[in-house]
C-alpha cells in the first residue's frame, strides 16, 4: 500500500516548517544571549588601568 503524493508532500511540508520553526526560535534565543552579554559589558564598571584601552567594538 502506497501514500498518495498529496499526502506524502504535505507531510514533507509540516516536517520542513517545524524545523525551520526550530531553527528560528534557536537563532532567537542566540540572538537574546548575545544582548545579554553584550549588556553586562557595556555596564561593567571600568577597573582603573586594567581593560581601559579594550575596544570591545571591534
Amino acid at each position: 500500500m502506497e501514500i498518495p503524493a498529496s499526502i506524502a508532500a504535505n507531510a514533507a511540508m509540516e516536517r520542513q516548517n517545524m524545523t525551520m520553526s526550530v531553527i528560528k526560535q534557536n537563532a532567537q534565543q542566540g540572538e537574546a544571549i548575545a544582548k545579554i552579554l553584550d549588556n553586562a559589558v557595556r555596564t561593567a564598571p571600568v577597573n582603573g588601568a586594567r581593560g581601559a584601552n579594550i575596544n570591545i567594538l571591534a
